[in-house]
């Protein structure tokens, strides 16, 4: 009797269905664990290969940077950290097809940008005990608002000052017209005698040099004149940059004012000084005209003595009778004269002042440097540094700008990690911070550049206290009245004591740069205690060409060099601080490693992996491809690492 074995077939359908079923949820479970495996391991593989920053680079800086040579290299490194992770036997069987590094990001792109995000993240933990510590952002900025202004007073100052030498220089014109007359009334005198002692001969010569005298007359006065205009427009420039600059406090610009009206009431004298200086143009030709008339009639009078003949032996020649009407003309000469105030009186303390001013211009290196310290001469190799290659490529819409406060701390960062002048160690080269400040390739150059750059500032700090201090001022106007003299026009002496402010100001600025790269300390705000430099001891020091007359000052009171340097980062700061900051880093990692390049270190990479992997519990036909073998699968994973 034959079987039927429809609920065998039946059974094995329902058991077919649910072992698929299972080994379903199993390959699905699978799946998700062996996604969630390669994400571990990939992530785990980025973590190994970011651990490998350059060690140096972290020693000395704190930075972190992965270096590299290119692309392939950083995908060999990937491959080779999840090598591991694809040969272990587990129910996550697969091998990598591909890793390929996206996007590669270096330490020196996005205009210093990556390297500031990481100076900030480490200084957030390394602020304690520095000048600033309770220093919120208002008080940041009422910081960087003084060092402005200070280098604000310092400009306005150096204008004025040169005006101070062009009104100086417009009274020497006028001393120069008043030589010329009296010269001619001297000649005058001289050719009046001749007359007196009936020598013609001797009258025609002293008058001809009367006129070439006189022929001067237009020169100078149109040299006055010029200067005059020049003086008059370069007031009126200053005047509008003055107005133009917004940086200044009300007291200092009140202050800078009263003393800047001073030149106008100046100016608007010398104009009426003008109208009669511009006369004696006219006069002179005028006296020309009668100094060769007279001659003319010298002449004739000689023509006649020289042919007379006496008709008679007691007839005689009256020789005083002719010469008289020549001597009367003459007397009648219309000397020229300045009935104006005019001229410096001590031209020798005024050429001490302006010599103070010059040493500060021009080769003020050598005063401040201490005795016994030598600047070096080293020149920096800056062909392949960051700051040559520089790349703006920063993220899209990033202005590359920084806050008041993170200016603050990376120029902490600065004072912390790079080196600068030392008197003990000057011929070294280790002018780090300088060339932060500065940016040139010689030593010398940043070491000037710096030293010119604190010289403004303490410039204007100076001359603040000397414009609030009436005792300081009440000594400047006295030693201006000295030069002046008591001929002097009263605007000239008031501009002449602005100089001598601004001059002073300047001196102590001197002395305090050379004290600062002595090791002593200066304070930013001074009292009258702090002043080092007496107006006797400024004169000194234009006459020697030396920094004579040095006080006790405030030893051990207020800032050092470091601490200047500190304030010139903060307020200079700009994204070429950051690519400086990369070479001084290069360089030095250099001694070490000759040929390494921070262009080379990567601050982020992403990378894209795309993994093969196998199915487990799908092993039947269905899954098999055409040699037999189970089909794989591909997953693509990214994944992103940074400092």
């Amino acid at each position: 009797m034959a079987r039927r074995g429809e609920i065998t077939i039946f059974l094995s359908m329902v058991l077919l269905s649910i072992c698929t079923l299972l080994c379903g949820l199993a390959e699905s479970a699978r799946t998700a664990g062996a996604r969630l495996y390669l994400r571990t391991a990939l992530d785990s593989s980025m973590d190994s290969l970011m651990a490998q920053y350059h060690r140096g680079l972290w020693k000395q800086y704190r930075i972190l940077g992965l270096e590299h040579e290119d692309k392939e290299m950083l995908e060999e490194e990937l491959s080779a950290f999840l090598a591991p992770y694809m040969e272990a036997s587990n129910w996550y069987p697969m091998e990598v097809s591909q890793a390929s590094a996206e996007d590669v990001v270096l330490l020196t792109q996005g205009n210093g940008r990556y390297l500031e995000e990481e100076i900030l993240d480490y200084m957030r933990y390394g602020l304690v005990g520095v000048l600033w510590d309770e220093m919120d952002e208002n008080g940041a900025g009422e910081l960087l608002g003084a060092l402005k202004e200070a280098g604000s007073i310092s400009q306005v100052s150096g204008f004025y000052e040169g005006h101070t030498k062009e009104a100086v220089r417009l009274e020497k014109a006028l001393e120069a017209i008043q030589s010329c007359l009296e010269e001619q009334n001297d000649r005058w005198q001289r050719a009046d005698g001749e007359l007196a002692d009936l020598d013609g001969g001797g009258f025609i010569r002293e008058g001809e040099r009367m006129q070439r005298q006189l022929e001067r007359i237009p020169g100078l006065v149109s040299s006055y004149e010029r200067q005059a205009d020049r003086l008059a427009q370069a007031l009126a420039e200053s005047r509008r940059d003055f107005e133009g600059r917004e940086d200044l406090s009300p007291s200092v610009r009140e202050g800078l004012e009263e003393e800047i009206r001073q030149y106008e009431a100046y100016t608007a004298e010398d104009g009426e000084r003008r109208q009669e200086v511009a006369a004696l143009t006219e006069m002179s030709r005028e006296n020309r005209s009668f100094i060769q008339g007279t001659i003319e009639e010298a002449e004739s009078v000689m023509e006649y003595i020289a042919n007379w003949e006496p008709s008679d032996e007691d007839d005689e020649l009256d020789e005083e009778a002719l010469w008289r009407p020549v001597q009367r003309r003459w007397r009648r000469y219309p000397k020229l004269s300045l009935g104006i105030k005019f001229g410096v009186a001590d031209k020798e303390k005024e050429g001490f002042l302006e010599q103070v001013g010059a040493m500060a211009r021009q080769g003020f290196l050598e005063l401040v440097v201490p005795e016994g310290a030598v600047v070096s001469g080293r020149t920096l190799e800056l062909l392949d540094c960051p700051s040559g290659s520089r790349s703006d490529d920063g993220p899209e819409g990033d202005s590359g700008e920084r806050g008041i406060l993170e200016r603050l701390i990376i120029g902490e960062y600065g004072i912390r990690f790079f080196r600068s002048f030392q008197k003990e160690s000057s011929q070294d080269g280790q002018y780090e911070l300088e060339y932060l400040i500065q940016g040139e390739k010689k030593d010398r150059d940043n070491l000037s550049g710096t030293v010119a750059r604190l010289l403004a500032v303490r410039e204007g700090l100076n001359l603040v206290h000397i414009l609030s201090d009436s005792g300081k001022r009440q000594e400047a106007r006295t030693l201006a009245a000295a030069i002046a003299g008591g001929t002097g026009i009263l605007p000239l002496v008031s501009i002449l004591t602005f100089f001598i402010m601004c001059i002073w100001a300047l001196g102590e600025s001197l002395m305090d740069v050379r004290r600062l790269l002595d090791g002593e300390r200066v304070p930013l705000i001074k009292e009258a205690g702090d002043w080092s430099l007496s107006l006797e001891g400024l004169l000194e020091m234009g006459k020697t060409r030396t920094l004579a007359g040095t006080g006790d000052g405030a030893e051990g009171k207020g800032l050092d060099y470091k601490g200047y340097l500190r304030l010139l980062l903060f307020a200079g700061y700009e994204q070429d601080t950051a690519y400086r900051m990369m070479d001084m880093m290069q360089l030095n990692i250099r001694k070490e490693q000759p040929g390494f390049r921070l262009e080379r270190c990567a601050w982020k990479v992403d990378m894209k992996l795309l993994a093969s992997g196998k199915h487990v519990f799908f092993g039947l036909g269905l899954w098999k491809n055409r040699e037999g073998q189970t089909a794989p699968y591909d997953t693509a994973m990214t994944v992103s690492g940074s400092y």
